[in-house]
């Protein structure tokens, strides 16, 4: 069995309370689940990484009844510079003014019921953090107030949203979870902040990486089992648009509403819709400034990656190893089995996700939290 290994750099990363104490031997001290031997076990009911990517996805219909029993959400409605609004999904520990808050960003077409959010909110609301899923504007059946739709490299709505909490809730630290399309969208934001990123730490899971050519590998799966994960998500962007056009359209540049409806993949519909939206002279254009490898080499708090070989949309040939070897605040544990954002574990099909999630977190408000 493929023990998790850690890629990262030779040089140490700075903390408040050991200058040398590295990233990954910190990780491989305090974090059980990714320790140095450690490995991730996949459940013999769901093997390989389409069976661990579809199983995720189903999971808040097969645990529903468990689903019932979790901490329930407060809504709250974000109002952004722009007019435009998003979903802000609450759940606060006790003396939440002080503790952790974890905000967390899922995939394209992720809510704050995805099985992989819930287990990790669970934990995290037993070890006393507070959280939040940052869901997009126009998604999730909630209407767009502004024409301006979201896209897989806009940072600014994040933005806004964490200076919002940090405000609000100044003595507590900020932790950034988030998935797939979330993961690259947070990656690229953190990397934008640099220096002054006012997260404590994150962690990435299921990263794309490079947005042009993961799509590029979608929309080529046209006889394979991929194929599925490739009109999921076109299906999502449709129906997203379909309910939000009359907004969009706003917009002042030319836009064939018919087009959009019938784009064969998801760059079809990047090029007829999105890339207009926002001025870009084409999707490529877009993806590629949209793609957070390019800004990977400018974060500077801890962040921990995490990807699987068998991922069968953000592939591992798309992984950017050489980043993990020249920034010592970034950590990729690669593992052999899990899927998208699966890691179904155990006998019966056990979610492991939330365990490395609050041993990384844990570890790094303990010696890289510098708030007082």
């Amino acid at each position: 069995m493929y023990e998790i290994e850690l890629f990262h750099a030779p040089e140490p990363m700075q903390s408040k309370d050991d200058k040398k104490k590295h990233l990954a031997n910190t990780i491989h001290d305090e974090c059980p689940s990714l320790a140095k031997g450690a490995k991730f076990q996949q459940t013999p009911f769901v093997p390989g990484g389409h069976a661990q990517t579809t199983f995720a996805f189903c999971g808040y219909y097969i645990y529903h009844v468990q689903s019932l029993l979790s901490p329930k959400f407060t809504r709250e409605i974000f109002k952004f510079s722009d007019g435009g609004t998003a979903p802000l999904d609450w759940a606060l520990c006790d003396d939440h003014d002080k503790r952790p808050i974890m905000t967390i960003l899922s995939g394209v077409t992720g809510t704050s019921n995805d099985f992989y959010v819930r287990k990790c909110y669970e934990e995290a609301i037993k070890h006393q953090y507070s959280t939040v899923v940052v869901q997009s504007r126009g998604c999730s059946g909630f209407k767009q107030t502004s024409p301006t739709p979201f896209h897989c490299g806009l940072t600014d709505d994040y933005r806004e949203v964490i200076q919002s909490i940090h405000g609000r809730f100044p003595k507590s630290p900020l932790l950034g979870l988030s998935f797939s399309m979330g993961a690259n969208i947070m990656t690229k934001y953190i990397g934008e902040e640099g220096e002054q990123c006012p997260l404590t730490a994150g962690i990435i899971v299921g990263c794309p990486y490079d947005m042009y050519k993961v799509i590029n590998h979608l929309d080529s799966q046209r006889f394979r089992f991929s194929r599925v994960y490739d009109m999921a998500i076109l299906n999502f962007l449709k129906n997203a648009f379909k309910s939000n056009q009359s907004q969009i359209l706003k917009i002042p540049v030319s836009m064939d509403a018919k087009k959009i409806a019938k784009s064969s993949g998801i760059l079809e519909f990047t090029e007829e819709m999105t890339r207009k939206a926002f001025g870009y002279s084409s999707a490529k254009d877009l993806l590629d400034y949209s793609s957070c490898k390019n800004y990977m080499d400018d974060i500077k708090i801890p962040v921990l990656f995490l990807n699987s070989l068998d991922d069968p949309i953000c592939i591992k040939t798309l992984i950017p190893f050489e980043k993990f070897l020249t920034n010592p605040n970034i950590v990729l544990a690669l593992t052999e089995h899990g899927g998208h954002i699966g890691y179904m574990g155990g006998i019966w099909p056990t979610s492991w996700i939330e365990h490395p999630v609050i041993e990384f977190f844990e570890s790094t408000l303990r010696h890289y939290n510098t708030l007082k």
